[in-house]
C-alpha cells in the first residue's frame, strides 16, 4: 500500500502546490482581478477536464483488472486506444473553443476587467488540452500497473518546470494571467513526452510483446472496441459531470458575492484541494489494489486492501486538520498580501479545518468503486449527493451567504460517501 501511496500523494500534491504557487504569484500582484481571474480561468479547465477525468479513472481500474489477470495483449491496447481518445477530445475541444467560451461566460457574473483577462487566460490554455488529456491515460495506466513512482516523477516535472515558467512570464516578462496560462500549456505539454518514455521503457522490461507492437496494433480502431471501452466509462462520465457541476457552481455562485468573497474562496478552495489531493493518494493505492484482487478473485486480500490504506487515510485527514487550525492563517497570509482578502478567508477558514475529516470517507470509497469499475453505484451516489447539495444552495444560501455555500459543499461531501458505503458489500462479492 505504502509503495503506491506514498508516490501518489506526493504526485497530487505537487497539482494543488501549483494553484497555490499561481495564487501566490497573482496575490502579489497590486489588484486582486489577477488571482480571481486564474481562480475563474483554472476552474474553467478543472470542469473542463474532469468532465473527462474517466480517462484517468477508468484507465487506472481496468488496467489493474488486467494486470491482476496477467493480460498484457489487453493492457498495451487499452493505452493505445485511451491515447487516441484523450487526443480526439483534446483536439475537439480546441475546434470548439468559442462555443465553449460563451457558455462559460454566459453564467458569469463578474467585473468587466475580470472577465477580460479570463478570456486570455482561457484562449491561451486550451491549445494544450489534447497534451493534458493524453497524460491522464499514460498517468492511470502507469499507476494501475502499481508503478506509482513513476506518475510522481511525471507529476513533479510538469509541475515544477509550470511553477519556474509562471515566474518567468510574469515577473520576467510582464505577463498577468496569460503568463500563467502559456506556462501551464508549456509545461502539460512536455510532460506528456515524459510519460511515454516511461510507459515504453516499463513494457520493454515487464512485457513479453511490445507494446507499440504488431499484436497490440492489430485491429486497434475496431469501432466495437472503443463502444465497449466508453460504455465502461459512460457512468464514471455522469459521475463526474456531477461532481464537475457542483464544484464549478461553488465557484460561480462565489461571484455573486463580490471579487473580493470570490477571491478569497479561492485561496481556501486551494487549501482544500491540497488536501483532497493528498488524500487521493491512499484513494489511488486502494485502486490499484482493489482493482488486483478483482482480478485475481481474492477476497480476503482486497478486504485488507480496503481496512489497511482506509486506517492510514484517517489518520493523515486528521493531521490536515490540525495543521489547518494551527497554521491555517499563517498559510493565507503567506498567499496573500491583499489585507481584505486575508481578513475574509480568516472568517472562513473553519471550513477547511473540518473538510479533510468529512472528505476522507468519500474519497477513499471512490477509490474503492473505481478499482472495482463499479460505475453504476459511483453514478447513482453523485447523482443523490448532488440533488441534496442543489436543496441545500437553495435552503442555506439565502440564510447564510457565503457560509451557506460552504456549509453545501460539506453536506454534499458527506452524502458522497453515505451513498457509496451502503453499496460496499456488493464490491466483495465481486471478488469472491
Amino acid at each position: 500500500m505504502w509503495q503506491i501511496a506514498v508516490p501518489a500523494i506526493l504526485a497530487n500534491l505537487s497539482t494543488p502546490l501549483l494553484g497555490l504557487s499561481d495564487s501566490f504569484i497573482m496575490g502579489h500582484l497590486p489588484h486582486e482581478r489577477y488571482l480571481a481571474a486564474v481562480a475563474l480561468g483554472s476552474m474553467f479547465f478543472s470542469i473542463l477536464y474532469n468532465g473527462v477525468n474517466f480517462l484517468r479513472m477508468g484507465t487506472t481500474g481496468l488496467a489493474a483488472q488486467a494486470h491482476g489477470r496477467d493480460d498484457e495483449l489487453s493492457l498495451g491496447k487499452l493505452l493505445i486506444r485511451g491515447c487516441i481518445s484523450a487526443s480526439a477530445i483534446g483536439l475537439l475541444f480546441i475546434l470548439m473553443q468559442n462555443m465553449l467560451a460563451q457558455l462559460f461566460f454566459a453564467f458569469m457574473e463578474a467585473e468587466e476587467a475580470v472577465l477580460s483577462l479570463t478570456a486570455q487566460y482561457f484562449s491561451i490554455r486550451i491549445w494544450g488540452a489534447p497534451f493534458a488529456l493524453m497524460n491522464y491515460v499514460a498517468s492511470g495506466w502507469l499507476l494501475g500497473m502499481g508503478r506509482a513512482k513513476k506518475v510522481l516523477y511525471i507529476h513533479l516535472y510538469m509541475n515544477i518546470i509550470n511553477i519556474l515558467l509562471n515566474f518567468l512570464f510574469v515577473y520576467g516578462y510582464d505577463m498577468t494571467a496569460d503568463g500563467v496560462a502559456l506556462g501551464t500549456v508549456l509545461s502539460e505539454s512536455s510532460a506528456f513526452f515524459l510519460s511515454l518514455y516511461y510507459v515504453k521503457h516499463h513494457s520493454r522490461r515487464e512485457f513479453r510483446i511490445p507494446i507499440f507492437g504488431t499484436d497490440v496494433l492489430e485491429n486497434i480502431l475496431d469501432f466495437d472496441a472503443f463502444k465497449k471501452l466508453f460504455s465502461l466509462n459512460r457512468d464514471i462520465f455522469i459521475r463526474t459531470m456531477c461532481l464537475t457541476f457542483t464544484l464549478a457552481s461553488f465557484t460561480l455562485l462565489g461571484t455573486r458575492f463580490g471579487t473580493e468573497i470570490l477571491a478569497a474562496n479561492a485561496v481556501l478552495m486551494n487549501l482544500q484541494n491540497l488536501t483532497a489531493y493528498g488524500l487521493d493518494g491512499f484513494a489511488q493505492a486502494a485502486e490499484v489494489l482493489v482493482g488486483k484482487e478483482i482480478g485475481k478473485k481474492s477476497r480476503d486480500n482486497l478486504r485488507t486492501a480496503v481496512i489497511i490504506s482506509g486506517k492510514w487515510a484517517i489518520y493523515t485527514a486528521t493531521a490536515f486538520s490540525v495543521f489547518y487550525f494551527l497554521f491555517g492563517e499563517t498559510v493565507i497570509h503567506l498567499l496573500t498580501t491583499i489585507e481584505t482578502i486575508r481578513t475574509i478567508s480568516s472568517e472562513y477558514l473553519i471550513w477547511v479545518i473540518i473538510l479533510p475529516v468529512l472528505s476522507i470517507w468519500s474519497f477513499q470509497l471512490d477509490g474503492i468503486f473505481i478499482g472495482a469499475t463499479a460505475g453504476a453505484s459511483m453514478r447513482n451516489g453523485m447523482i443523490i449527493s448532488t440533488v441534496c447539495y442543489a436543496i441545500c444552495i437553495y435552503t442555506l444560501l439565502p440564510l447564510w451567504g457565503n457560509h451557506g455555500l460552504w456549509a453545501s459543499y460539506s453536506i454534499f461531501i458527506v452524502m458522497r460517501a453515505l451513498t457509496l458505503a451502503v453499496k460496499y458489500p456488493e464490491i466483495e462479492k465481486r471478488a469472491s
